[in-house]
């Protein structure tokens, strides 16, 4: 009697929950906090805002790295990075008294983005294994026909 043991890599298969689902949607996410970090040096505005622009781009940027490289199966990931870009919306008008539209229309749209790929992210993510050790590869075994 032969096992197959499968393995939580890549499955071109782009079904929900699969690794390359998440992978896509966080490279998006990634793509997004790329921008708004370039952002900060391009769109004019206040030292505030581009310090807050780098900052939140980083923790974005790290996050959906993750998920995009092997956290898979970490939705929390993504779900903060939801709540970062809310705050990435918001900020304009919560930091500076004024701000300029091209401040606001920037963060706003990446943002909004940032937030619509996220929870995506997290919503394709399949369901966690609960099981440890032993029982985690037993779960894995698929009986395959003997040749």
């Amino acid at each position: 009697m032969a096992y197959a043991v499968h393995s939580n890599r890549y499955d071109p298969s782009g079904h929900p929950g699969h690794p390359s689902t998440v992978q896509i949607v966080s490279g998006l996410g990634l793509l997004a906090a790329i921008w708004l970090f370039v952002s900060a040096f391009v769109i004019p505005g206040s030292g505030w805002m581009a310090w807050n622009d780098i900052v939140f781009s980083i923790l974005i940027g790290f996050f959906a790295l993750c998920r995009t490289l092997a956290a898979y199966q970490q939705a929390w990931m993504s779900w903060i990075s939801a709540l970062l870009g809310v705050w990435v919306v918001l900020s304009p008008w919560l930091l500076l008294r004024s701000p300029a539209d091209s401040m606001i229309g920037n963060n706003v749209l990446t943002g909004g983005l940032i937030i619509i790929l996220s929870v995506w992210s997290a919503l394709v993510t399949g369901p966690a294994e609960s099981t440890t050790g032993a029982q985690t590869v037993a779960a894995r075994r698929e009986e395959v026909p003997p040749a």
